[in-house]
């Protein structure tokens, strides 16, 4: 074998180790059966309990009536650990949060492509996957201290380490703007171009072609995808602003963001339509479980 069709060969071999892993998964999946497809979905439910939550607590943000609850998910879990039975939901939830993220990890290894958009999805879901996995932990340790959740400003601690240099800030504003990107992508590629509908079955972008259920979840899905986006930009927008300003004290994470963001008109209108967003978003998750499939486009 001459050095060129070695290299070639090897090429092929990198090439087609991404299917090879997603027809293994996809076996798996399978086999699995109604008991997989029953756990994705329960996984969807907590996740759409965790948004319904930020939403509710968004809004007294922008009524502007005190509150010690977050708008952030780590609020979301403080508020059902301050309920009745608490801790029992609480327990749930995290265990729902798990199984959610078992199905971020099958859709990573289930996509066979190796182009550059299979490798951008690739790591959104991976992102997503250890942002649910982090909240999952923070849902079960606080049910075994029995203990409110910690505080959601991960964010402004995380900005507050990289403020000590100058290439840790320009770092943390870069980190800004891929934020402030994210939000965009949200509201262009998920709310305007419909392309959540690509992971439910018998739900079609254009809304005339769905029964009233589908519109129902097609509308949910572009206001919460909406609302999501909103959120995602304005906590994107303050820590770029923390970092160009050289004051860490100025980043922001969910729900300082949407506090500071309703001490103006324009501002309370955002947090405003973020509010109801975040609430859409919860309910476009739980109208949507029964549309969820397990394939994954290839």
């Amino acid at each position: 074998m001459t050095e060129a069709s070695a290299i070639t060969a090897q090429q092929d071999d990198v090439s087609s180790a991404p299917a090879a892993v997603a027809a293994q998964a996809e076996q798996i999946v399978r086999r699995a059966g109604p008991w997989l497809e029953w756990l994705t979905r329960t996984g969807w439910a907590a996740k759409g309990v965790v948004y319904l939550l930020m939403g509710l607590t968004a809004v007294n943000i922008v009524r502007l009536q005190p509150t010690d609850d977050e708008a952030s998910p780590e609020g979301a879990l403080a508020r059902v650990m301050e309920r009745s039975g608490g801790r029992l939901l609480l327990l749930i939830l995290g265990v729902g949060l798990l199984l959610y993220v078992l199905w971020r990890v099958l859709t990573v290894v289930m996509i066979a492509g190796n182009d550059l958009s299979h490798w951008l999805d690739r790591a959104g879901y991976t992102f997503s996957g250890l942002f649910y996995l982090a909240l999952a932990w923070t849902a079960l340790t606080s049910v075994l201290r029995d203990e409110r959740p910690e505080d959601g400003n991960t964010i402004e601690r995380i900005s507050r380490a990289l403020m000590d240099t100058q290439w840790t800030r320009v770092l943390l504003g870069v980190g800004g703007l891929v934020t402030i990107g994210v939000g965009l992508y949200f509201l262009v590629h998920k709310a305007g171009r419909r392309a959540f509908t690509d992971d439910l079955d018998e739900v079609d972008r254009t809304i005339g072609a769905n029964d009233a259920y589908g519109r129902a979840v097609l509308l949910a899905g572009v206001v919460g995808w909406t609302g999501r986006a909103i959120v995602t930009a304005l906590v994107g927008f303050f820590v770029t602003r923390a970092a160009v300003r050289f004051d860490a004290s100025e980043a922001r994470g969910f729900d300082r963001a949407l506090n500071e963001a309703a001490t103006t008109d324009l501002g309370a209108v955002l947090v405003g339509c973020a509010a109801a967003g975040l609430i859409v978003y919860g309910a476009y998750c739980l109208l949507s479980i029964p549309h969820r499939c397990l394939e994954i486009e290839r």
